[in-house]
């Protein structure tokens, strides 16, 4: 199986194709130079637009991770416009507990140059994750002029940072590495004894500061002229790609079903059109029959209806809880010991019509609610207008119950 063309960012500015070691393009030129369309092609974004984190979640339901890395991503400062949903960013399992997880997270920056949106590249990520990092080990390398240091764990990129020290060995250099291995450590994404590997033209010409940064240097340190091998089988994440690229392939992808409908319709338009035109006078045929169905079935759809009206009618006579005197019965059940006098209790068909005063408006609103809650009447609903406050400090009421599905019924 051959490996992939990937384009990675060379120690200069300019932009290199590889193959395991094998570089195809030289560098020195600019990434659509290199990459040409980009077709077949994995973009390593440089690490001074991207970012990598590592983020320990107590679950293992993947259903879960996105909105805890979207919340983290929102929360660090680094979403575009405040908004993770609208930010390229992709996360991958680095390992597993019995209730937790650890995820490592790589976000693309805001300020990502429109240079290198290449709308055919087969993918887009972080170029750290594309070379084979040692395990156990921190890699020191140097990367469009800046100094990237960058850890993993079984291989994977937890940790991806660009120094702020000169792009040469140093004492500042050693003590910059020195503090991001302890805080490593204490997120125990690095071992008791880790080690640092320097690789590329800084290893091989280390000049005057080599002396003072590995005195300096708190970890062992390894130091190889070559660079680093890409991996065999990179991972692409379409999450991870730029706005620009995702956006071009939208409109690629349109056009492409804008085309293929297209084709379909025409074809469609011509069978349908001579199936419509052969089947029209069936049609008519089968509409005129329906159309004497229904006029057959007319007077037996008006007896039912007729029918079902006169039970309706009847039903205050046969249904016990339409009964007026029953219906009295309840009422007076729900009827407070005192401070409520009914003047008119008033049956019409189903419906039920009080009339009286209380104590306080609080009180009649308490017998509305009684009558609401009384299970006889469950199959009513019960409406007062704000009751008027007399004189004498009584409030008079009128409450109506009306069959909740009366409407629906009609």
């Amino acid at each position: 199986m051959s490996r992939p063309k990937i384009a990675l960012p060379d120690e200069d500015r300019g932009w290199t194709l590889r193959s395991g070691r094998r570089i195809e393009a030289s560098a020195g030129r600019e990434l659509a130079e290199v990459a040409g369309s980009g077709a077949e092609v994995l973009v390593g974004v440089p690490a001074t637009f991207s970012t990598t984190f590592s983020l320990k979640v107590p679950t293992t339901d993947a259903s879960l991770f996105s909105g805890m890395v979207g919340s983290q991503v929102e929360r660090r400062g680094w979403a575009h416009h405040g908004d993770a949903a609208a930010t390229p960013h992709q996360h991958r399992v680095v390992s597993q507990g019995a209730d937790e997880t650890w995820l490592a997270v790589d976000v693309l920056s805001e300020d990502f140059p429109e240079a290198l949106c290449l709308p055919r590249a087969a993918g887009y990520a972080p170029s750290a994750s594309l070379l084979r990092l040692p395990e156990g080990r921190l890699l020191l390398w140097r990367e469009h002029q800046r100094l990237v240091l960058a850890a993993n764990h079984q291989g994977r990129l937890t940790h991806l940072q660009v120094l702020s020290a000169e792009p040469e060995l140093s004492q500042a250099l050693a003590q910059e590495i020195n503090l991001t291995t302890l805080s490593l450590q204490a997120e125990d994404l690095l071992d008791e004894t880790p080690e640092l590997l320097v690789v590329g033209s800084i290893a091989a010409n280390p000049g005057d500061g080599r002396r003072a940064f590995e005195k300096a240097l708190l970890i062992p340190v390894e130091f190889r002229a070559e660079a680093p091998e890409t991996v065999a089988a990179p991972a692409v994440d379409d999450r991870f790609l730029p706005q620009a690229v995702r956006e071009a392939r939208r409109r690629r992808a349109a056009g492409r079903r804008r085309v293929l409908i297209g084709l379909a319709a025409a074809a469609v338009y011509a069978v349908a059109g001579t199936w419509i035109w052969m089947s029209a006078k069936k049609t008519e045929a089968t509409i005129a029959e329906l159309e004497a169905k229904v006029e057959a079935t007319r007077p037996d759809v008006a007896l039912i209806q007729e029918t079902e009206a006169r039970w309706r009618a009847l039903e205050p006579a046969i249904d016990l809880h339409y009964f007026p005197l029953v219906q009295l019965n309840e009422f007076t059940r729900v009827m407070p010991g005192s401070g409520v006098l009914v003047r008119e209790y008033e049956t019409k068909g189903r419906e039920i019509e009080i009339d009286g005063s209380a104590r306080d408006v609080q009180m009649a609103f308490r017998l509305k609610e009684d009558l609401e809650k009384n299970p006889f009447f469950q199959a009513y609903a019960w409406s007062m207008p704000q009751p008027r406050v007399e004189k004498n400090n009584m409030a008079t009421f009128q409450i109506q119950g009306r069959p909740k599905h009366e409407g629906a019924d009609n």
